[in-house]
């Protein structure tokens, strides 16, 4: 089978080409360049209020919004995937290409390590209340199983909120799917913010990680001042680890528990899909 490139093809509201045989052999290179150009806004909106201090709400306000808008943007270019869990949960359900998804996740790596590098240009290492461009970083109080377990559940829940609003015949939703999966975005970062800081999208975990690793702040001020003068930097450890190499250390299970969690959501769909035959109607 020959796969050819091609800017924009046919697609239907989730995104994908509405006739079988444009399926099979055509990659979209307008989906993919929107699926980039959307993660390197989403890293810098979501990571960014992080990095900026905000509370537990504000985050995950920032997360959630930041998906609705960007679907709403790009959706009528790729399906607004915006994360490569959701793309592996289209694909493994049959609504995106295998080629397809990954050329779409591809784009969406390069997106997220984009977005992190501009996040540097935006914020010294002081100002960086993470010290880690947001970097996903599980608690010690919860440790990696149990990070596991909610990441699993938080993809789980955005995943399958994607199948039954954005991609089920049976949906009402139509354009307001993107509302929908917004806030399933916000309620996952509710929960899942003092476990991990919140992944369930692998994609937007990369690029932090592997920049703030690289960038390596030396410390963090926290707005500390003695004598009125700003406090000496101090390590941001984490289990006696530096913060930076943690991040690292736990980028598994930020790559792992979504990815379980929307091969999950991909089979929990396909019972919903059964029609039950319509009863038959006697004319009075």
């Amino acid at each position: 089978m020959v796969v050819t490139f091609q800017w924009g093809i046919d697609r239907s509201e989730t995104g994908m080409a509405k006739t079988g045989e444009a399926r099979q052999r055509v990659v979209d290179t307008c989906a993919v360049a929107a699926e980039c150009v959307a993660m390197f806004m989403f890293v810098i909106i979501g990571c960014g209020v992080a990095i900026g201090g905000a509370t537990h709400l504000e985050v995950a306000f920032a997360f959630g919004m930041g998906i609705m808008v960007l679907a709403y943007a790009i959706g009528h270019h790729s399906g607004g995937q915006i994360n490569c869990a959701v793309t592996l949960s289209l694909v493994l359900g049959g609504q995106v290409p295998w080629y397809q998804g990954i050329a779409n996740v591809l784009a969406q790596l390069v997106g997220s390590v984009l977005g992190a590098c501009f996040l540097c240009i935006i914020f010294p290492c002081d100002a960086d209340q993470t010290q880690t461009l947001g970097t996903n970083i599980v608690s010690p109080v919860y440790g990696q199983g149990r990070a596991l377990a909610a990441e699993i559940f938080g993809t789980l829940l955005l995943c399958y909120v994607v199948w039954e609003t954005a991609v089920s015949t049976k949906s009402k939703a139509g354009k307001n799917a993107c509302i929908a999966i917004g806030f399933a975005v916000f309620l996952a970062h509710l929960i899942l913010l003092p476990i991990d800081g919140c992944s369930i999208n692998p994609t937007r975990s990369f690029g932090p990680a592997i920049v703030g690793y690289i960038r390596n702040c030396p410390g963090r001020v926290g707005g500390c001042l003695v004598d009125g003068q700003p406090c000496e930097p101090r390590p941001c450890l984490v289990d006696g680890k530096p913060c930076r190499e943690k991040g690292l250390e736990d980028l598994w299970v930020m790559w792992l528990g979504p990815l379980i969690g929307a091969a999950l959501a991909a089979a929990l769909q396909f019972p919903f899909l059964r029609t039950k035959p319509s009863d038959k109607v006697i004319p009075s």
